[in-house]
Parts: C-alpha cells; structure tokens; sequence
C-alpha cells in the first residue's frame, strides 16, 4: 500500500484539451508537484502534446461533445465508464457543463474514492424563467449527489445554489478563479511590443484601443458592441475597436460571417491568437458585454492587465468590477448605455488610468492562480487522506515553490549573504532586488524557492539562455536596477565587472545555453538537503521545457560549491573567466528525460 498511499493517481475531465491547456494548467502542474499522478482526460486535440510536455498523461475520450444529446452523449458516458473502471484513479475532478453531469456519476459507478467537481458557471440564472432555470438546478442538484465537494468558482453562484439547497454548506466551497498575474503584468504595455502591435493593426499613438477576447457567439453580447462601436465612432473617431477571437460554429448562436462583414468598417476582426497578453497591453480600455456569465476569465486577465473595464451588470462580472471603481457596470442588451460608457473613458484619460490601477489591485488580491491551485492541492489531499489513500504531509514542512516577484528582496538576501564576495551584490541590495524581480517575471526563466510556512529560506534561478534573459533584463527592469546601483558604479572596479559581466556568456559559446545561475539556502536550513532539491526540480522544470543539458559556473577555488555540484552529478566541461583574474569551472549536467 505505500507507494500507492505516496503517489495517488487524480484524473481532471473536461470536454476539449483547450479547457485543460489553458483554464486548468496550473492546478494540474501544481498536483504533479505535489507528488500526484495525474492524468487529463478529453476529446482528443491539438493542445495534448503541451499537456504531454508537462508530464501530465492525457487519455483521449472520443466521444466528448460539448452540445447535449441524449444518443450521442450515453455513448459518451458509457465510454467514460470504461476509462475510469479500466484506470481505477483514486480520485477524479470534473468540470462543467456536461463532464461535471456525466463525469461524477461515471465516477462513482467506477468507485472510485473521491469525487470533486468544479462548477465555472451555472447554465441558468435566477433571472431565468422557470423552464430553463429548474431543469437546470435538479441537473445540479442530482449530480452533486455523487461526488464529495462542490467547488464554485462564483460567490454568487454558490450563494444562489446554498440558498436552493442543490448543495449544502459542508460539500461546498467557494474556489474562485484565478490566472497568471505576471503573464498578464501592466509593464507590458510599456513595451516596444504595444507600438509595433498597434501599428500593425492599423492603431495610430493617439487612438483609444477599446478590445474583447472571447469566443464569437451573441450571448457574449457582441451584437450589442457592433452596434455601440458604430454610435461611439460616431461621436468620437480617436475610438477603435478590437476583437480577438474566432466564429464557434456549432453553436446556434455563433455571430455570422454576415454580422462580422457588417461591423469590418468600425471594428478590427484578429481572429484566434496564442499572444493575448500581448494584444491587451495595446488596448486601453477592456469590454465585455455578455448576456450570461460564469466568472469571465478575459475579464480577469483584463484586470490583470491593468485596463479600465466596461462589463455588463451581470453574475460573475460584478465579482472583477465594482461599479466606478475597476470599471463600468452596464445593463445587458442596451448598446446605447454601453456606447455611452466608452465614450466616458474615451475622454477620460484620468479616469482610465485610475481605474486601471484600481483594476490591477484586486486581480491581486482576488484573482491569483497559485491560490486557487494552493486550494485544489489543499482539498484534493485532504479527501483522499480521509479516504486512506494520502498520507498528509506534516505541518511546518518545507515546499519548494515557483517564486513570486513579491520574493525578490528575500531573494536578493539569500544571493548576497551566501556569495558575498561575488560582483553582483556588490551592486547593492536594490540592484538585487530587481534583478531578481525581472528573473521571476520572465516566462522563460525557472525560479523556485523553499519556504517554511510563510518564509522564503531557500532559492534556485535558472534560464534557458543567458543571452535571451539579457535581452528581458534589459527591457523589464535594467533601468531602474542600473538607477539603484548608480552610486557604486561610480567605482571603476564596479563598473568593469559591469561590463564582464555584461559580455557573458562569450567565453562558453560552445556550450549549452541552459545554465542553473545561483542556488542559495538559509544556514540553518542547510543539513536538510533542500539545495539538492531545489536544483533538481530547476532541472525538471528545465527539462520539461525541452532543454537537454544544463551548466552551471563555479569558481575554481570554491571548493564546497564544486563538490556540491559534482554531488548533484555534474561533470566539469571547461575553465573560463567571466571577470579578469578571477577561474571558475563550467560544469555540465544532463537533464532526465
């Protein structure tokens, strides 16, 4: 029974790989750090090797379809069936709409032990007449009648289904949704990329870019924003409008290619595109007019993003927006209000940017996706413990964790501390401070830290490339770095270890580009082996994301640190000298693979 107790299998359902690639992500990737098997399950699609890549496995289920229909979706459940008997996970997470109906009772028909559903939305609202709303509330109320906990990612959501008794107070809790709020961080619309892409969509530097992401169906309220952008551009032609996303044409109620030719005059049509965050930081202004809502991810990430926000009045949207604060909350279906509204921020430069700042606190403080996986880690555990198939870990323990930009001084502390005769610190703590900060903010980059409870006691960093984390230094976080060091590199020395460090890595060309930069631990941590385990899951990460060998450069003379290294099994490869007079080896290591 141990490795079974150590390592539980869980299985996350959903009915397209997109859903998994990209809404679920990070729950799945924080499970599998936690020490879970974990499996995604869907129709099979085009995101399955991102998953793969990941070390998440993906089984394909054929029959999954997102629209009802009784034939078609009970040999979907039947096949469903087969997969969770043949597998005998030790728990599986549904997620709705019909994987949250379909997937509890499979699962329970399978036994398996623990069964989690998350609701992103309810299909109906209280607004809702009679004959929609009810047959959607005993769909509800059946299902949650088989798994252990309801998760409900909108307050509203909850309150209303507590209150209709679908689910109880002790089998549900509110999760909430959350994204990364450094993929979608505000310096992105500081950048060189927000000129070129508004150029390249025919922006000028005095347009007012007004964008929606989202699938194009009317319920997403975009007949409404045709019409509100021909009126606003109308009034006022600075305003330009943007969509990014594609036709769904298997919904009833996808937008034609007819109402898309129509609007072609006032509105910007991008299609699907993978470079969202880019494509918010080039608007100034974030709108969503959607008839129904479960919590708007787009919205969220808008918020994320620092823009002023235009949502409809509606569940869901008032949890990102509070009206006048984050944004402006509007009625649904009147594109005079909402034309009128963007026409309020089209003016208001102000009021954008204060909204906009307003906007980026509370997705902060609401909408952080490491909480919400925290959670899901969190209860997952805890059922499973309850069903004798986890152990849970013991209070107090040390976990290795992807650093936080809000990390960075603990960071630099560490790095400073544990190489105090090294160039960088020698550049002070506020250099530091933001290098580290730019490192975690880079996609590219892999920083961990150890933490015991709430402190940061130890640290690995690592990249792809030096040369192309250079590169994001020098536009996310150089200038302000070089501003705080600029007394010390009053210092000739100081500033000739600012050029030798500036021109590395020349002197390895031939070498591979990954290198681990710096592991650093608390003293009193030491004897616990948490740098070998920070350097392990750095190379993991690494690993995942294609990188075949990793360096790593230590001065010659170090010998604690050379022999630390050989112990993690890296073999020495060649000398160099990143500063004049100074020897240091460069160590190599292949990644697992």
């Amino acid at each position: 029974m141990g490795a079974h107790v150590n390592r539980p299998r869980v299985a996350h359902i959903t009915t397209v790989d997109l859903s998994l690639r990209f809404l679920l992500l990070a729950q799945l990737r924080a499970l599998r750090d936690e020490g879970f098997e974990v499996t995604a399950i869907s129709a099979p699609g085009p995101w399955v090797a991102d998953l793969e890549a990941e070390a998440i496995r993906h089984i394909p289920w054929g029959h999954a379809t997102r629209s009802w229909d009784p034939r078609s979706d009970a040999v979907a459940f039947v096949e469903l069936l087969r997969i969770l008997r043949r597998e005998r996970f030790d728990a599986v997470h549904t997620h709705n709409p019909k994987p949250g109906v379909l997937g509890r009772v499979a699962a329970r028909a399978a036994r398996v032990p623990v069964v989690l559903n998350t609701v992103h939305g309810l299909w109906a609202t209280p607004e809702d007449r009679a004959r929609r709303r009810l047959p959607v509330l005993a769909a509800e109320w059946a299902a949650a009648r088989f798994s252990d906990l309801e998760l409900y990612q909108s307050r509203e959501d909850l309150a209303w289904a507590r209150r209709r008794r679908v689910v109880g107070p002790g089998r549900s809790i509110l999760l909430g949704n959350g994204i990364d709020l450094d993929r979608f961080h505000p310096s992105l619309r500081g950048g060189e990329r927000r000129t070129e892409l508004r150029a390249e969509l025919g922006f000028g530097p005095g347009d007012v870019v007004i964008g929606t992401v989202g699938r194009m169906v009317r319920e997403k309220g975009y007949r409404e924003l045709f019409a509100a952008a021909q009126a606003l551009r109308a009034q006022d032609p600075k305003a330009r409008f943007l969509v990014v996303g594609e036709a769904d044409p298997a919904k009833p109620d996808a937008v034609t290619a007819e109402e898309v030719l129509a609007a072609r005059p006032h509105v910007t049509f991008t299609g699907w595109r993978e470079d969202v965050p880019d494509l918010m930081a080039a608007m100034d202004v974030f709108v969503l007019p959607s008839w129904r809502e479960g919590m708007p991810r787009s919205a969220i990430e808008a918020s994320a993003a620092g823009l002023p926000l235009v949502l409809t009045d509606i569940r869901g949207c008032r949890e990102v927006v509070s009206h006048g604060i984050e944004g402006l909350l509007v009625p649904v279906r009147r594109p005079d209000a909402l034309a009128d509204a963007l026409l309020r921020l089209v003016r208001r430069p102000d009021l954008r940017e204060r909204m906009g700042l307003a906007a980026r606190v509370r997705a902060e403080r609401d909408f952080d996706e490491r909480r919400v996986a925290s959670t899901v880690v969190a209860v997952t555990g805890a059922l499973l413990a309850a069903a004798g198939r986890r152990r849970l870990p013991a209070p107090g323990g040390v976990r290795v964790v992807p650093a936080r930009p809000h990390d960075a001084p603990a960071l630099a502390r560490l790095h400073s501390e544990a190489m105090p005769q090294a160039f960088l610190p020698t550049l002070g703590p506020g250099f530091m401070r933001r290098l580290y900060r730019s490192m975690v903010r880079d996609p590219e980059a892999v920083v961990l830290v150890a933490c015991d409870d709430d402190r940061v006691v130890g640290f690995a960093a690592a990249v792809p490339s030096v040369r192309r984390f250079y590169r994001w230094f020098a536009l996310h976080g150089a200038a302000g770095a070089l501003a705080a060091a600029a007394p010390r590199l009053l210092r000739a020395e100081a500033r000739r270890g600012a050029r030798e460090t500036s021109r590395y890595p020349a002197g390895v060309l031939s070498l591979p580009e990954a290198e681990l930069l710096s592991i650093a631990v608390d003293p009193a941590y030491r004897s616990r082996r948490i740098g070998r385990d920070l350097s392990d899951a750095v190379i993991d990460a690494l690993s995942r994301r294609g990188v075949r060998e990793v360096k790593v450069v230590v001065g010659s003379d170090n010998d604690g640190a050379n022999r630390f290294y050989r112990g993690l099994g890296f073999t020495r490869a060649a000398e160099t000298q990143v500063h004049r007079g100074v020897s240091s080896n460069v160590m190599v290591v292949a990644c697992p693979r």
